[in-house]
C-alpha cells in the first residue's frame, strides 16, 4: 500500500502504551521486553500515518465539542508497567496532548505533556520530551499557536532519536496506540448518527489507513510479538470490508457504523486498562 506521510505533530504523537491484565486470552500489551530490547525493525519498510492532530483539525472545523472526560485518564500511567504498555499509551497520552493542544485546552495541554514526557522518561526518550520542552510549554501556556508549534517541535526531536538510537522498534506500538485514540474520539464526538455527517464520513475513512497500519505491522522484520494486535486489527478491518458492498449510493449503514465503533471501543478499552 502506499505509504501515507506521517505528521504527529509533537509531544501529540510520540507517545502511545497500554497494559494488559493477564488472562487465558492473548491481550493487547503482552510482555514483549525482548522484542522492544532489540532492533527488529526495518526501518527502509517503516510505514507513515498521517498526524491525528489533522484528524482533530478536522473535529474542531466540523464543530465538535472538546469531550475531556473521553481522554485517557491521567491516574491510569501507574498501571503502565511493560515496556509494550508505556509505548502503546505513550502514543494514547501524545494524541490526547494533541487533542488538547487542537482545542486551546491549555491547561489540559500542560497536564497531558507531563503524562507524555513520564513515559517518554520511562522508555528512554532523551530528546523531545525534556525540561527544555517542558520550560517552553510552561512560558506559552496561554498561546494556542505557540504551544502547537512547540509539540511538533518535540514530537519531531522524538521521532529523531528514536530512529537514530536503535530504540525504533517502539514506533509500531506507538503509532498503534496513537492511532486507536484518536478514531475513538472522533467517535464519541458524534452525538447520533448520520450516514452524512462528515465525522461520520471520515471514521468511514480510516479503512485506508487501518490497511496500512496493517501493512506496517505485518512488514515488520520480526512481529511475532505485534500478533495479538495485528489479529485485532484485523478483525477490525472485517468490519470495515463490509462497506465495499454497500450501493454507490451508501457510504455505511447504522449496523456497519455501529459494528465498527463498538470494535474500537473494546479496543481501546483494552489498551487504557
Amino acid at each position: 500500500m502506499k505509504k501515507i506521510a506521517l505528521f504527529i505533530a509533537a509531544s501529540m504523537m510520540v507517545v502511545w502504551s497500554c497494559n494488559q491484565t493477564p488472562s487465558d486470552q492473548s491481550t493487547v500489551g503482552t510482555e514483549v521486553e525482548d522484542s522492544l530490547q532489540g532492533g527488529s525493525v526495518d526501518r527502509n519498510t517503516q510505514y507513515r500515518l498521517p498526524s491525528p492532530v489533522e484528524f482533530y483539525m478536522f473535529l474542531r472545523e466540523a464543530k465538535a465539542p472538546f469531550n475531556a472526560k473521553e481522554l485517557n485518564n491521567v491516574d491510569n500511567i501507574s498501571k503502565y508497567i511493560t515496556l509494550s504498555s508505556k509505548a502503546i499509551n505513550f502514543g494514547v497520552y501524545a494524541s490526547d496532548l494533541g487533542y488538547c493542544t487542537v482545542f486551546g485546552q491549555n491547561q489540559e495541554t500542560f497536564l497531558y505533556f507531563k503524562q507524555a514526557k513520564q513515559i517518554a522518561d520511562e522508555l528512554g526518550l532523551t530528546e523531545g520530551f525534556d525540561e527544555q520542552l517542558a520550560g517552553r510549554i510552561d512560558q506559552n501556556i496561554n498561546n494556542s499557536d505557540s504551544l502547537y508549534q512547540i509539540t511538533s517541535d518535540g514530537y519531531w526531536e522524538a521521532v529523531s532519536f528514536l530512529e537514530s538510537n536503535d530504540k525504533s522498534n517502539l514506533l509500531p506500538y506507538i503509532l498503534f496506540g496513537s492511532w486507536v485514540e484518536s478514531v475513538h474520539l472522533a467517535i464519541k464526538s458524534v452525538k447520533k448518527f448520520d450516514a452524512n455527517d462528515p465525522i461520520v464520513i471520515r471514521i468511514t475513512e480510516q479503512q485506508l489507513l487501518l490497511e496500512n497500519l496493517i501493512d506496517y505491522l505485518n512488514s515488520l522484520n520480526d512481529n511475532s510479538q505485534l500478533q495479538d494486535i495485528i489479529s485485532k486489527l484485523t478483525d477490525l478491518q472485517s468490519s470495515f470490508d463490509l462497506l465495499y458492498e454497500n450501493p454507490e449510493d451508501v457510504i455505511i449503514t447504522q449496523e456497519q457504523y455501529k459494528e465498527i465503533t463498538e470494535k474500537v471501543e473494546l479496543l481501546r478499552s483494552e489498551i487504557i486498562s
